[in-house]
């Protein structure tokens, strides 16, 4: 065999080429992405936590947990503070998405969905960890007078899909614009 034929000994295959569509090397790209899904989640939830006013019951002189008309609404402005908070972190997560994988056409956007969706549930599950949670056990143990904050948790759960929808919009413009751009050139 021929020195042409045979393959560089120091040569790397995991390295980006002229006609790879990809902007980084392929772990690279795996570990931007993760983590971006991970950043975005963690943040979001943490946001969440601080953002979200949970409402609370007031433990009776019967031991009975009431809560008032205000407190109701305010089991909707958690649900609500999550998607104000998902809309913001899913579109920039959409940006890093789309300069990741905007070169692999529809694998790039069921990539990205995927991507926005676990972000989704990291950032509900972070929040929810973060707290109150146990409510069950913590108004058990609550005293006449006691003011016993609800779970933070989505009492609408398909607010999740917000994450990928916003992604997909954030996705949809972008490679709108660049065949837009790419006619013109």
């Amino acid at each position: 065999m021929s020195d042409a034929a045979m393959p560089a000994a120091n040569a790397v295959t995991d390295d980006v080429t002229a006609e790879s569509p990809l902007r980084l090397p392929i772990g690279r790209t795996v570990l931007v992405g993760v983590g971006a899904v991970a950043v975005a989640g963690l943040l979001g939830g943490l946001l969440w936590h601080i953002l979200a006013a949970t409402p609370t019951y007031t433990i009776g002189d019967d031991r009975g947990a009431l809560i008032t008309e205000r407190g109701l609404s305010q089991v909707f402005a958690t649900d609500i503070w999550y998607v104000i908070i998902s809309l913001a972190l899913a579109l920039l997560l959409g940006g890093v998405f789309w300069w990741l994988f905007g070169r692999l056409g529809w694998m790039g956007v069921l990539l990205a969905l995927a991507g926005s969706f676990l972000a989704a549930i990291v950032c509900w599950q972070f929040g929810y960890l973060l707290g109150p949670n146990g409510f069950a056990e913590r108004v058990s143990r609550a005293s006449p007078g006691d003011h016993v904050p609800m779970d933070l948790t989505l009492h609408a759960p398909i607010v999740v899909l917000v994450w990928p929808f916003a992604t997909g919009v954030v996705i949809l413009v972008a490679a709108l614009v660049d065949l837009v751009r790419r006619r013109h050139d």
